[in-house]
Formats: structure tokens, sequence, C-alpha cells
């Protein structure tokens, strides 16, 4: 019986612990605010030209004007348009052909 009574005790022991541990976590446990939705700020309207889809081409543009000048510009754009025109066009026959 030496044992039960050990046993006996030390579960007392712990059911009490359980019960002053609960009582402090209740009593130190932070106030539960609700959560109330916040109304997101709308955004703020752009320009035109900065809400299309080409906005990084137009800023390009803009930019290379800037500092090439612009018939430099042009003939930079207007000579990558027509190699990669170009390229496409060659590849489509090339592919064409092989098929």
């Amino acid at each position: 019986m030496k044992h039960a009574e050990a046993q006996a005790a030390v579960l007392a022991r712990m059911a009490e612990s359980r019960t002053e541990l609960l009582a402090a976590y209740v009593a130190n446990e932070p106030m539960r605010v609700a959560y109330v939705p916040r109304a997101l700020p709308k955004p703020q309207s752009a320009p035109w030209f900065l809400r299309t889809p080409n906005a990084e081409l137009i800023a390009l543009a803009l930019i290379g004007v800037t500092i090439l000048g612009l018939r430099r510009t042009v003939q930079t754009a207007v000579g990558a348009g027509l190699s990669a025109s170009t390229h496409r066009a060659f590849a489509d026959l090339f592919n064409a052909l092989r098929e």
C-alpha cells in the first residue's frame, strides 16, 4: 500500500499544480481583440500611359529619347523590330521546309 499512497499523493499534487497553472494562465491571458476589417485606401489614379500593359516599353522609350535623342532611339527600335520580324519570318520558313 505504500506505493499506492505515494502515487495518490503525487497525483493529488499534480492536480493541485494543474489548477494553479490554469488559474495563472487565465489571469495572465492577453485580452482578445475582435477583428475589425479596415477599409483599404483607394489606389491612386495614375496617368493613362502608366495604366497600360506596355508601361515599361513607354518608360524605356522615354528614357531612350532622353539619353540617345529621338532619331537614334527610332533607329534602334526600328532596327530591333526589323531584326526580330526577319528572324521570325526565316524561322517560320525553315520550320516549314523542315516539315
